[in-house]
């Protein structure tokens, strides 16, 4: 059985326009209800009715549940970066919304990079990440900043 180690790819391997993919995940109604219930609810996300007379026509996915998806399918993201932890995200946008039904899927490309100042064990990595649904418009689309493992002694 491989390790997971060699699974993964780390700082060193990733180069400028690396691209990583996902699979795809379909929107549930009742998922996105219940979460919305809980963490965002607002008629448009909760109440089929409201949603149908409101600007949006139908229910949407809110923002927190929308990242939370691409949250999931980051982590099933192939080739796997030997990501460690995130320092932030810049250019958050959510052009289209997410609906029930929807069948997401996302890209990531590495579009900056530079070994960390302070702690050689790692680097940081700026990639673009873009989620689209199966019509291929952007649902989401952020800059995100991860701290990414080297490689360390022994390891190919």
């Amino acid at each position: 059985m491989e390790s997971i180690a060699m699974q993964l790819t780390y700082f060193e391997d990733i180069r400028i326009g690396w691209k990583g993919h996902s699979g795809e995940y379909v929107i549930a109604k009742e998922e996105l209800i219940a979460f919305a219930r809980k963490w965002d609810p607002l008629p448009m996300h909760t109440d089929e009715t409201a949603a149908r007379e409101s600007l949006h026509q139908g229910l949407i996915a809110p923002a927190c549940y929308t990242m939370a998806v691409a949250s999931r399918l980051l982590s099933e993201i192939e080739p796997r970066p030997a990501a460690i932890g995130g320092a932030g995200y810049d250019q958050f946008r959510l052009p289209n919304p997410v609906r029930p039904g929807d069948r997401l899927s996302l890209t990531v490309e590495c579009i900056g990079k530079k070994p960390s100042r302070t702690k050689p064990d790692r680097g940081v990595m700026r990639c673009l990440i873009i989620m689209t649904n199966q019509d291929d418009q952007r649902v989401l689309s952020y800059e995100s900043i991860t701290m990414v493992t080297k490689r360390k002694p022994g390891i190919e």
